[in-house]
């Protein structure tokens, strides 16, 4: 099993000794060091996959060690801690190619996700697999072993419990990503085990095998948050289909959620709205590339047609699908670019009532103008301006063609 390797960098011994604990259950193997001199020394020996480290230490503060990481090892994922009050030097942090910061006191289950996201990176960098963990629970020996390995060969790595107490125990010490279990059991039944572990972490799936008088059981279990249930004796076959579904689910839930915290910073990171309302893009130093591609793939994955220009009409941006509609590459608003508009839907609209707008968002930035070009198609606009080597500002436009009737 593939276990990738943490460096933990804390100063206070209590805290890192607790952070350390619950992250080796997140199947990690954890290094700690209590300041950024050691945890230098052990970074160039251990060669780590991931670094969380506080933001305030005596010696060498975390920003320090942050900007020593991110030149011996530009692809290192680092997480930051941070106290109150040091939420702008995070976001800078994110510039500089911080992956996440984290505010003390530390909420577990947004460290779990912050690692979640690092792994998914590691695992994409150096292309390995990383096994689900599959908790069995079965008072039933035999059926239970021959289960065992027979999810076994499919690369699945299970761990087995002979009751709903013995579960509850295991799944409070590893991280499980699916658990498997009989409902009848003697000293705790699947339900009772399954609401305390639900307790603890929301974060993985669970079936359920039901035996005859059972249905109510299942179905109450059903409510409880299990994807399915299986009737015994178990036909091997739908089983491995049933978890093959539920860690496919678990892996989306968790995708989206990752995705969801990449959404969240990518606004703090290259987007700030101020007290005037003006949209404005930061592409500062080292996080030029990354903030634009982001964009650009943000900007391509929306349904809607969407371009960007200049003052002068000179087109700068065209997502995919806009530019899936017009086909051939298009470099100005002009007479040429209004007749194609048409496909869409777009009739009623002229330069001038564009040029006119254009201004008036020069003039007032941080307002939205819309113009109608139909009876349900408009154009909608907004002021952003770019910072980088130089301040720009654009005009971003999205369109709502007319509907077919």
């Amino acid at each position: 099993m593939v276990l990738h390797k943490v460096l933990l960098v804390e100063d206070d011994e209590m805290t890192r000794t607790q952070l350390a604990k619950f992250i080796q259950k997140d199947r990690f193997d954890v290094i700690q060091a209590d300041n950024g001199r050691t945890a230098i020394e052990l970074f160039r020996a251990e060669k780590p996959d991931i670094v969380l480290t506080d933001m305030k230490m005596p010696g060498m503060d975390g920003m320090e060690l942050v900007n020593t990481i991110k030149r011996l090892s530009p692809d290192t994922d680092v997480i930051l801690f941070t106290a109150f009050g040091q939420t702008d030097t995070a976001v800078m942090a994110l510039r500089e190619g911080v992956l996440d910061y984290l505010k003390k006191p530390i909420d577990l289950d947004a460290l779990s996700s912050s690692l979640g996201r690092a792994r998914e990176r590691v695992v994409a960098r150096q292309d390995n697999y990383v096994q689900p963990v599959i908790l069995l629970v079965d008072d039933e020996e035999l059926p239970r072993r021959r289960l065992a390995r027979v999810m076994a060969k499919e690369n699945w790595m299970v761990i087995e419990a002979e009751n709903g107490q013995d579960a509850v125990k295991t799944f409070s010490l590893a991280k499980i990503d699916l658990v498997i279990t009989d409902i009848t059991m003697p000293v705790m039944t699947g339900l009772e085990a399954l609401h305390k572990m639900r307790q603890m972490s929301a974060d993985f799936e669970a079936i359920v095998f039901t035996g005859y008088g059972d249905e109510e059981s299942a179905i109450q279990a059903l409510r409880d948050g299990a994807l399915n249930f299986i009737k015994k004796p178990v036909d091997i076959d739908q089983l491995i289909l049933s978890v093959e579904k539920a860690l496919e689910k678990l892996r989306i839930d968790r995708a989206l959620r990752y995705r969801n915290r990449e959404l969240e910073l990518a606004r703090q990171l290259i987007a700030q709205v101020t007290a005037e309302q003006e949209l404005i893009i930061n592409l500062h130093n080292s996080v030029v590339k990354q903030a634009t591609d982001f964009a650009q793939r943000l900007l391509d994955a929306i349904p809607t047609s969407i371009f960007v220009i200049k003052r002068d009409f000179t087109i700068v941006y065209i997502n995919k699908s806009l530019s899936c509609i017009l086909g051939s590459r298009i470099d100005k608003l002009d007479e040429s670019m209004l007749e194609n508009m048409k496909k869409m839907g777009v009739r009623e609209l002229t330069l001038a009532q564009l040029t006119q707008t254009m201004n008036k968002l020069y003039d007032e930035p941080g307002s939205i103008e819309i113009i109608k070009t139909g009876t349900y198609s408009s154009l909608t606009l907004t002021l952003i301006t770019v910072v980088g080597d130089a301040r720009e500002s654009y005009v971003l436009i999205a369109i709502r063609g007319e509907r077919s009737m």
